[in-house]
């Protein structure tokens, strides 16, 4: 028998506090950039054949470029954080790899040569005493190769490593002519947790960066052409109860984006309860705003619902919404510190 797991209070604060320093908050708007991203916000997380103390979670981030011309792509930084300080990380996949556009060992040949030439010549006649021709030549010529082999120079395709103290992974990826960013790639990370873990939110962050000179091309600066943040909810395979919660939680973050893009639309009135709806929600309210910096902050969970003034500004269909995704949140934390009995 499973025993009520407990809700997890002071440390899903601090954890989404130091989620929120860590992590950029972006807009939930991608149309601004001409590189878009996605991933699944439910994923299951894989017990370890031989250890219940290690589960492993491999995500997709799908990357497309939405411009009809391909804009300059050096980089892709990909931030992953668990928010649950009982997963500590242990492994992650892929790792550093340097590669070269080269194939094989190169050959190099050096040679050197010297030449020396001196020449002298003298033709001359005198009609009354004869003629003559003398002439002399000295010539000498140095030459000298080297052949050897050296290894091609390489550049890191992927990098990876820990952020936040091993809490964290990073991954790096560069665009090269062995490697597109554009498309599906997958990631894996391993964490330790407890046996009666079940499931957790992790904070996922992408940043597209573009290398651009100045005019002058003494000076180079990186440009963001693409930015996105993801919260990603996994449970331990298998557990049914935590992936009814997750599903539900998916379910409450999706209808509050939806809200929040047709929120700057201005929709004619085309009836008279359309025209009632429309004053009572004038009164009800301050106009909603396109900034979606409010949103951010609650989906880092940086932001109280009941005490944020950009919140609390929304029209009343979104702060039912927010609650909503609050409530289904707090049901799916419970499942970080479950205990079985």
């Amino acid at each position: 028998m499973v025993a009520m797991p407990k809700v997890v209070g002071l440390g899903v604060m601090v954890v989404a506090a130091m989620v929120a320093a860590e992590m950029p908050l972006v807009a939930a708007d991608q149309s601004n950039y001409p590189i878009q991203f996605d991933m699944l916000p439910v994923v299951a997380a894989e017990p370890a054949a031989d250890d219940a103390d290690r589960v492993t979670v491999r995500f997709q981030l799908s990357s497309i470029i939405a411009s009809p011309s391909v804009p300059r792509i050096d980089q892709f930084l990909v931030r992953c954080q668990p928010r649950d300080t009982a997963a500590m990380l242990v492994d992650y996949a892929p790792r550093t790899d340097a590669r070269s556009d080269v194939k094989g060992v190169v050959s190099i040949k050096q040679s050197d040569e010297s030449t020396q030439s001196v020449g002298l010549a003298f033709d001359g006649s005198y009609p009354t005493i004869g003629k003559g021709k003398a002439g002399a030549d000295l010539a000498a010529k140095t030459s000298e190769s080297v052949q050897f082999e050296k290894l091609p120079s390489v550049q890191a395709v992927v990098a990876s490593g820990t952020i936040n103290r091993g809490r964290g992974v990073y991954f790096k990826l560069r665009w090269t002519s062995q490697q597109v960013l554009e498309g599906e790639k997958m990631f894996s990370v391993t964490f330790a947790v407890p046996q009666s873990w079940r499931g957790s939110l992790l904070d996922v962050s992408v940043v597209a960066q573009s290398e651009q000179k100045s005019l002058a091309g003494f000076e180079t600066k990186d440009r963001t052409i693409g930015l996105a943040h993801f919260v990603v909810a996994t449970y331990r395979q298998g557990d049914q109860d935590a992936r009814d919660a997750a599903m539900k939680l998916a379910a409450a973050e999706s209808r509050l984006y939806a809200l929040t893009r047709e929120l700057p639309e201005k929709k004619s009135v085309r009836s008279l309860p359309e025209l009632l709806h429309h004053v009572v929600s004038k009164f009800d309210s301050k106009p909603g705003t396109a900034d979606h910096v409010w949103l951010n902050r609650l989906l880092v969970g940086a932001a109280d619902p009941h005490v944020d003034k950009q919140i609390r500004s929304q029209p009343m269909e979104i702060r039912v919404a927010v609650l909503d995704y609050c409530r289904s949140r707090k049901q799916f934390h419970r499942f970080s510190d479950a205990e079985s009995l």
